[in-house]
C-alpha cells in the first residue's frame, strides 16, 4: 500500500467541468451514454443515481463514470442533493529504454464508493471544494498545477481506502503523514520509536501497525531508507569517503551502514560509487 497511485502516477488529467451543484427538486438527468470520466460526490440530500445500474445515494456517497457507462438520475422535493462533480479524461505516459509511450491505465474505482470514515469524508469533500474553486478562478501560473494536485490527492485517497477495503481510517494518515515528516527533518539525528510514538501520543505497538498499514514499511525500516537515499545522492557527489557518508546521514557505525545499503540496493556502498562514478552529471 506505500504506493498507491502505482504507475498512475504518471498520469495527465484533463478537466472539461467541475461544478459545485445543488440541485432543485424537480431535477432529472435522463439516460445517456457518457463520454467523459466523471466523478460526483455527494455532500447533502439524496438523489437516485443510475450507472449502468441504479442506486440510491445519499451523503457519503461517490459515484464513479466511465466513457461508455449508461448515466441517469433524479432527486427528491423534500430532500434535493447537492454534490459536487468532475469530467475529465486524462493520459499516462511511461519512460521506459530512452523512449516515453503511452499506456492506457484504467482507475481500480467501482461504479458506487460509499465513504463511511468521517475524516477522510471530510479531506476529500474538501479537496472536491478546492478544485472547484480553483476551477472558476481567473487563469494564473499555477491554476492547472493545483487543480491536478487536488484531483491527484483524491485519487490517492480513494486508491489508498479500496486498497484497504474500505476498512481505512484517514486520520491514521495524518498521524502517518507526521511521523513521516518528522523523520525527514531528523534522520540524520538519533531517533528511537519511543521518541516517535511520544510525538504524536500514541504507543509504540500502534504507531508500529499503523505506519506499516499505509506505508508499508514499519517507522524504523523508513527512517533507513531516506537515510540511504540521501547516502546515494551524497556518494554521486564523490566528495565523502564511505565513513563520511555514514555518519552524516545518521548512521554511527559504518559497518551497520553497508550492510543496510547493501539489503535495500543490493551492492554495496562502494559498488554502488564505483557504478555512479561513471555516470556524467551536471551538477
Amino acid at each position: 500500500m506505500n504506493d498507491a497511485l502505482g504507475e498512475l502516477h504518471n498520469m495527465v488529467p484533463h478537466f472539461s467541468r467541475v461544478v459545485h451543484r445543488k440541485v432543485n427538486g424537480s431535477w432529472v438527468n435522463p439516460r445517456k451514454v457518457w463520454e467523459t470520466h466523471s466523478f460526483i460526490l455527494v455532500y447533502d440530500g439524496e438523489a437516485v443515481i443510475g450507472c449502468n445500474e441504479e442506486h440510491h445515494v445519499s451523503k457519503g456517497d461517490l459515484i464513479y463514470f466511465k466513457p461508455g457507462d449508461v448515466r441517469w438520475g433524479y432527486t427528491f422535493e423534500n430532500n434535493p442533493m447537492k454534490c459536487y462533480g468532475m469530467d475529465f479524461q486524462y493520459s499516462c505516459l511511461l519512460y521506459d529504454n530512452d523512449h516515453w509511450y503511452k499506456k492506457d491505465i484504467p482507475l481500480p474505482i467501482n461504479s458506487f464508493l460509499q465513504i463511511k470514515d468521517t475524516h477522510l469524508f471530510s479531506r476529500i469533500l474538501s479537496l472536491f471544494q478546492s478544485l472547484s474553486q480553483e476551477w472558476v478562478s481567473p487563469n494564473t501560473f499555477n491554476k492547472v498545477i493545483k487543480e491536478r494536485a487536488y484531483y491527484m490527492e483524491i485519487l490517492n485517497l480513494l486508491f489508498l481506502w479500496h486498497s484497504s477495503k474500505q476498512s481505512l481510517n484517514y486520520d491514521k494518515i495524518r498521524k502517518v503523514d507526521k511521523v513521516s515528516q518528522y523523520i525527514l527533518e531528523n534522520y540524520t539525528h538519533r531517533i528511537k520509536m519511543q521518541e516517535l510514538s511520544n510525538y504524536i501520543q500514541i504507543s509504540k505497538s500502534y504507531l508500529q501497525v499503523m505506519f506499516k498499514e499505509i506505508t508499508g514499511s514499519t517507522p524504523i525500516e523508513y527512517l533507513i531508507q531516506v537515510r540511504i537515499n540521501k547516502a546515494k545522492e551524497l556518494i554521486k557527489e564523490g566528495y565523502y569517503n564511505i565513513r563520511e557518508v555514514s555518519e552524516l546521514v545518521g548512521f554511527n557505525d559504518a559497518f551497520y551502514f553497508s550492510k543496510c545499503f547493501k539489503k535495500n540496493e543490493g551492492m554495496s556502498p562502494k559498488d554502488y560509487r564505483s557504478i555512479v562514478s561513471s555516470q556524467k552529471q551536471f551538477v
